[in-house]
């Protein structure tokens, strides 16, 4: 059954133009020659949209999802957040009958991308405005995980991490901890853009509003547990050591919970830890760490709702999902007096 990428060899036409006109999209301004030349190829090639495909075909066994990602294994092994993501989706498509593309994007050219037989893109990890162009431009189905664009038609679903924040220091003031640091890694896309952390503009502007921000409480890093190690090393090596600080990632904190170990330091007794992610090592952790459930599992399995939805309704217009995030409370924070 021809899908748009036939009508696209057909006519020339990119993928995204013809979606837009099959889907008589009132806001995209077409030549009429172009709308006649694409319906004519449709008509030609008997093109059925796949929300017209699915009410006489068994529900989603004919969709192919395409899970573009860029995370070796190395780094899903060291920093298993991504890892958590990309199972959910794994899982959620096996049980609703969905096949699943992995895409290894540093391996694969968006013209490989653009030449696969898919109905829709799932996007997992961090991407320049360019790249989620190119991404685009394969295909008009496209939803991105944990990374956001204001694109009008594109779908995102990213986790609440300013509202994280600021449970994280509400939480640490009212126990009494003041002097808080923050230990994050450094963000960066594929092409090798950094990003701007919105955890850690969200404690700038937290402590600020309390008058307790101080520059050189920041640290940065990479997310890893060597990097969190070599940079608690350093603060216990300079006596530098705070009330608390927040970390980026649980992979991160495994290391400053290493280097305070080290150097018999008692958590929480000296200083509290918090990260985030929640990931399976966190309870096992001495002591086991207060940390930010992220709903991995929610966030991956929303993603196929996702595009699944808009393939069936053969919906345009993006949706932008924030999924809620829970502080879990362990034994690398003070409990309240």
């Amino acid at each position: 059954m021809a899908k748009i990428k036939d009508i696209a060899d057909l006519t020339g036409f990119s993928i995204t133009t013809i979606s837009r006109v099959l889907n008589q999209d009132k806001n995209f301004n077409v030549s009429d020659d172009t709308r006649l030349k694409i319906m004519t190829a449709a008509e030609k090639l008997n093109y059925v949209p796949l929300s017209k495909r699915n009410k006489t075909a068994k529900r989603n066994t004919a969709i192919t999802i395409g899970l573009i990602y860029w995370y070796s294994v190395a780094e899903e092994i060291t920093d298993p957040y991504y890892m958590s993501i990309r199972l959910a989706i794994e899982n959620h498509c096996q049980s609703r009958n969905i096949q699943l593309q992995k895409i290894y994007l540093p391996s694969t050219s968006y013209d490989e991308i653009s030449a696969m037989n898919l109905d829709g893109l799932i996007a997992l990890g961090k991407y320049s405005e360019e790249e989620i162009q190119s991404l685009h431009a394969t295909h008009p189905h496209l939803v991105l995980v944990d990374c956001y664009s204001k694109h009008y038609n594109i779908d995102v679903v990213i986790a609440d991490l300013k509202e994280a924040t600021k449970d994280i220091i509400d939480y640490l003031v009212d126990l009494k901890l003041t002097k808080i640091g923050f230990i994050c890694g450094v963000e960066k896309t594929l092409d090798g853009q950094e990003l701007l952390d919105v955890r850690l503009t969200t404690y700038i502007n937290q402590m600020t509003k309390l008058k307790a921000f101080q520059q050189n409480n920041i640290y940065l890093g990479s997310f890893t547990a060597d990097s969190g190690y070599e940079i608690m090393s350093d603060i216990i090596k300079k006596g530098k050591l705070l009330d608390a600080y927040i970390v980026a990632s649980d992979a991160l904190a495994i290391g400053c919970l290493k280097a305070l170990n080290e150097n018999n330091i008692k958590v929480p007794e000296t200083v509290s830890i918090i990260s985030y992610d929640n990931i399976s090592l966190s309870q096992y952790t001495i002591p086991s760490l207060t940390t930010i459930d992220m709903n991995t599992k929610h966030m991956g399995e929303t993603a196929l709702d996702l595009i699944i939805e808009r393939i069936t309704n053969d919906r345009t217009i993006a949706k932008k999902v924030t999924i809620p995030t829970q502080l879990i409370k362990r034994a690398s924070t003070k409990t309240k007096s």
